[in-house]
């Protein structure tokens, strides 16, 4: 547990670092998630002409990200969650046959003062009482979580902080970007949401004042980059929103009980404890009404992990997403009960009766119809990026098949062992696995053109060799995995383990 201070001008901080004894070595601590396959990687590097087997298909042009959490410095707690790392980007350019990579740390504001100090700055996850007092008052933000691309701006983002702005080809850091001023707080979700139709890009924002609060800020956000809406809402207690559902009509929100106090951050480390005695709760919020037309909903005691798809039609809203019954012991495993056992998310479809729900989270009594998708746990889902907010056909998930050989357990607890297509139409899945001592990461389609059926395309995913302490990245022919993949492209090293990723066409990048 750790001991908070406070300096004499109030702000929350810890032993000041010119009487701190100077490290003996540079040392990681012997914790799970700092060594071995699981170690910081720290590697900035420029391979070009990766070696591939098989062959890139012609019409692969573009560039994939991925952002990790790749820890610089060793952390001022042994135990420090894998998610408080630096972010490091990886990119894989693919052009006419050829795959080039490159890795480079996310210049943060934490990231450039820590390096300057040669040591860990900043304390435990989103905990300001936990840092040196040199740094108090100083965004914590380190971009290490996902990628997005709109308005011609590649963002590397981080919920607890706002997006840093990217150059899209060198990975140079341009700073921090609030979208010209037009973000006020200092959050921003790590899940927007593009609408294909219009080009607009769905965002929202919680404990955006930098610490635990009962406020969630929605933002509507241009094709061409321009806040054109916010709205605010409450919500019953402060909780970890990672992810939510958006509809061409509707957004909603599971407000979880892993929870943040602000009272409990002065006494403990631990940002998110599960609460088993909280309620879930379930807002729908019309999206031309807006705030003023939500609708509560009640749920089983649950977590949302990632999200799918969802769509309405008429007065029925259908969302698909991954949920839990557990908190997310893995990187938060305090509760306010003791030691809870993790339990895996599963693929859940929610249907809502629109004509139902209350206007106030203590009122709702209506509740909506759960349907689980898939028989094996996973997560990381994704689907045709151009049928987003309707009905879609295909889906693929990170999985967790029970035919296939599993890998040790990770920093993130166990790891995905297949790649699983479903098919709406049939209910029928196809899995593709690579094999013992190995785990695929998070799968990104890529249409085989513009104009291609949903579902014609790509799918991309590293792949940790952990016997050979190196990644891979694969392509696979998404309605066809089990085929196995088209092209392997072979990185000479090992990445850490990350999170999440993007495509971005060659002709956006030239432009």
């Amino acid at each position: 547990m750790a001991t908070a201070t406070t300096q004499s001008d109030g702000k929350p901080g810890r032993k000041p670092v010119g009487t701190q004894p100077p490290p003996e070595t540079m040392r990681f601590p012997d914790a799970p998630h700092y060594r071995g396959f699981f170690a910081p990687s720290r590697i900035e590097a420029d391979v070009y002409d990766l070696e591939v087997e098989g062959r890139i298909p012609p019409e692969l042009n573009g560039a994939f990200y991925r952002a990790a959490a790749d820890t610089q410095y060793p952390p001022r707690f042994p135990n420090d969650t894998y998610i408080n790392g630096d972010g490091m980007v990886h990119m894989v350019r693919f052009d006419n046959g050829h795959a080039d990579l490159k890795t480079r740390y996310v210049r943060t504001q934490r990231f450039q003062l820590e390096r300057r100090a040669r040591q860990a700055l900043f304390g435990a996850y989103r905990n300001p009482y936990t840092d040196d007092p040199s740094v108090a008052g100083i965004d914590d933000g380190n971009a290490n979580t996902s990628i997005i691309w709109h308005a011609g701006k590649l963002l590397a983002l981080k919920e607890a902080a706002l997006p840093y702005e990217l150059d899209p080809v060198t990975l140079e850091t341009k700073g921090v970007y609030d979208f010209s001023g037009q973000i006020p707080g200092r959050t921003f979700t790590v899940h927007p949401k593009h609408d294909p139709r219009t080009g607009e890009l769905m965002a929202f924002a919680y404990n955006s004042s930098g610490l635990p609060d009962k406020q969630i800020n929605i933002y509507e956000i241009s094709a061409d980059g321009k806040v054109t809406r916010t709205q605010t809402f409450d919500v019953p207690y402060s909780s970890m929103l990672h992810d939510w559902l958006v509809t061409r009509d509707h957004l909603v929100f599971t407000v979880c009980p892993m929870i943040c106090d602000p009272e409990q951050l002065k006494r403990e480390e631990q940002y998110f404890v599960w609460d088993p005695n909280q309620d879930t709760h379930v807002a729908v919020i019309p999206r031309d009404e807006g705030v003023s037309g939500i609708k509560w909903f009640r749920s089983e005691r649950l977590l949302e992990t990632h999200t799918l798809n969802a769509w309405t039609d008429g007065d029925t809203l259908v969302g698909d997403h991954f949920v839990t019954k557990s908190g997310w012991f893995s990187q938060f495993p305090k509760t306010t009960v003791g030691l809870l056992p993790e339990q895996p998310p599963f693929l859940h479809r929610w249907t809502f009766d629109l004509t139902k729900g209350a206007a106030h989270w203590d009122d709702a009594t209506d509740t909506y119809r759960s349907e689980q998708l898939l028989a094996s746990p996973g997560d990381m889902p994704r689907v045709d990026p151009r049928v987003l907010m309707e009905k879609h056909r295909h889906a693929w998930v990170g999985g967790m098949h029970p035919d296939e050989p599993m890998c040790e357990v990770g920093p993130m607890g166990p790891p995905f062992n297949s790649l699983i297509h479903r098919d709406e139409a049939t209910g029928e899945t196809t899995h593709w696995s690579p094999g013992e001592h190995a785990a695929p990461e998070e799968p990104v389609f890529v249409p085989k053109s513009a104009d291609a059926d949903e579902g014609e395309g790509y799918l991309l995913a590293l792949v940790g060799r952990r016997d050979q302490m190196r990644h891979d990245l694969v392509v696979l022919d998404a309605l066809d995995l089990a085929a196995g993949p088209i092209a392997t492209v072979k990185i000479p090293f090992r990445l850490r383990y990350g999170f999440h990723g993007t495509w971005v066409p060659g002709n956006e990048l030239r432009k």
